[in-house]
């Protein structure tokens, strides 16, 4: 167990609490008190950053920093001087300068401003003196999560397939070795609506691997991932070839294929291997290529499926309308016809009068 550090106790074995009552009431309103005169104390002195660590909460703190190693601070738990004369949180531990760091900047209740600034003081320490700091873990409580940090990758384009094993030895009456040609690999896999088929053909004839290539767009990406997930499934896809590539032939007799999602490297070592025309591609970021294009795809559809719940909406609401109509005219109709009686009873109602 740490030793307790003078000038405060901020490393280490929590510290027994045996002040009364009356005294955490009264160091509660010294602190609270340094956090709302703060400003004050400020312009009374240089605001650098050795001023602001000599201010008297957090000087003892700092002070307990300078003799030691890097390793220790990161590995050692730390309390919060901004944090004395608030309880219980005043026995709190942070392991390592993250953590505290962490803490001092969700505290908003509790000597908020005094957290702040010993935030801003921290993180320049922490700059200065180069503690490893990690920036990729958030500490909330007891979790840890992982900060909104996307890290970008680039993907072959157009999308590529690399199908292994291809070749089956030389024919019986030539000396090189033969293999699947373009028409039958576009053939074998054509469900995933590959565009064209390159094979790798040297001077002992066909190499043994070939590429499918798939449309340039997001649904040609989704479809070689698909078939690169469906060769994982069945466990046939890189590693399993780089493990058990020499388990090439099923009991059957028939070779088996194996198959992954292609890398630079795999198509610079494809053209270097083959004595044809030489495989050109680009490298491009994947978030943006695949990923933003799926968003959108999806918002799109969303907008169609909403375009067309109104479209069947209006048409229920025209269908109403032309029945109100409908019922509107024959009613019309009916009061005319109605009319035209009436009339006709009194025009003969007069002539009999008359007559009379």
């Amino acid at each position: 167990m740490s030793k307790p550090v003078q000038n405060g106790g901020f490393r280490g074995a929590k510290p027994h609490n045996r002040a009364s009552k009356e005294e955490g009431k009264i160091l509660s309103q010294a602190f609270r008190s340094e956090g709302d005169h703060e400003d004050e104390d400020d312009k009374k002195s240089s605001n650098t950053h050795q001023a602001m660590k000599n201010n008297k909460v957090f000087k003892g703190f700092f002070e307990s920093l300078e003799p030691l190693s890097l390793k220790v601070i990161n590995n050692e738990e730390w309390g919060c001087p901004a944090c004395k004369g608030g309880g219980a949180r005043a026995n709190a531990r942070y392991k390592g300068m993250q953590s505290l760091i962490e803490h001092a900047k969700t505290t908003k209740f509790w000597n908020g401003r005094l957290h702040q600034k010993f935030v801003k003081v921290l993180e320049e320490e922490v700059k200065t003196r180069g503690i490893a700091c990690s920036v990729v873990q958030h500490v909330y409580g007891k979790w840890l999560g992982l900060e909104n940090v996307y890290s970008e990758h680039e993907i072959v384009w157009p999308p590529m397939v690399v199908i292994q094993n291809t070749n089956f030895g030389p024919s019986n009456n030539q000396q090189k070795v033969m293999g699947m040609g373009t028409t039958e690999l576009l053939e074998c896999f054509k469900q995933y609506k590959p565009t064209k088929a390159k094979y790798a053909s040297g001077p002992k004839g066909h190499c043994g691997v070939s590429l499918l290539v798939f449309d340039d767009s997001t649904l040609g990406y989704l479809e070689a991932d698909y078939l690169h997930k469906h060769f994982l499934k069945d466990k046939r896809g890189r590693d399993d070839w780089d493990s058990f590539g020499m388990t090439n032939q099923h009991s059957s007799g028939k070779r088996i294929l194996y198959g992954y999602m292609a890398t630079s490297e795999d198509i610079d070592n494809f053209n270097k291997y083959s004595t044809k025309a030489k495989v050109k591609y680009d490298m491009v970021p994947y978030q943006s290529k695949v990923i933003q294009q799926v968003k959108k795809m999806e918002g799109d559809s969303q907008k169609v499926v909403w375009l067309e719940t109104k479209i069947v909406e209006d048409q229920e609401r025209t269908k109403h309308l032309e029945e109100k109509i409908n019922q509107m005219a024959e009613h019309m109709h009916i009061q005319r016809e109605d009319m035209n009686n009436f009339m006709r009873k009194a025009m003969e109602c007069e002539e009999n009068c008359r007559k009379g």
